[in-house]
């Protein structure tokens, strides 16, 4: 019976529990969880939400469908987020994946220049709507630390509220 406690106590002992920070733009319905902790910065409009620290930035322009089918004739999020991040100067542009809690939503990873030319940062490039609420979403998920990994995990925490 000891060894049986012993090994669970060890084993306890060893693993990480990573806690995650919950943000939403409320208005909109939209919401993202991050393993890293964001502080939010001010607003300078009602459809535009950001949140950064020193390795990464989180950028949502949230636009009504009107929006989406006047400037996207009835594109798909996947060929919206090919041409946004060509449209942002965005290099070495993946092929993306689809966002798995948004069934309209799609994402890219590029990288953005920097400063000097050894210099980039990875972003992804993110796109989505739901019909249902009107809402159609832009964002860019900036990993200044060249952690794409943890730059992913935000991503595909992506959300639209009940």
């Amino acid at each position: 019976m000891k060894n049986i406690l012993l090994f669970i106590w060890i084993l306890l002992g060893n693993i990480t529990i990573y806690g995650q920070f919950n943000y939403k733009c409320e208005s909109k319905f939209l919401s993202f969880t991050s393993p890293v902790e964001l502080t939010k910065v001010p607003q300078k409009s009602v459809d535009d939400f950001y949140w950064q620290n020193d390795e990464f930035s989180v950028e949502i322009t949230c636009y009504g469908m009107g929006y989406y089918n006047t400037f996207y004739e009835g594109q798909t999020c996947r060929g919206i987020t090919e041409q946004l991040a060509h449209d942002q100067s965005f290099y070495d542009i993946t092929k993306g994946d689809t966002l798995p809690d948004i069934k309209t939503g799609y994402f890219r990873l590029a990288k953005s220049p920097g400063i000097s030319s050894n210099q980039y940062a990875y972003v992804y490039v993110i796109a989505g709507y739901h019909e249902i609420k009107k809402t159609y979403f832009e964002a860019r998920v900036y990993c200044y630390s060249n952690k794409p990994k943890i730059g992913l995990e935000i991503v595909r925490s992506f959300s639209f509220g009940k």
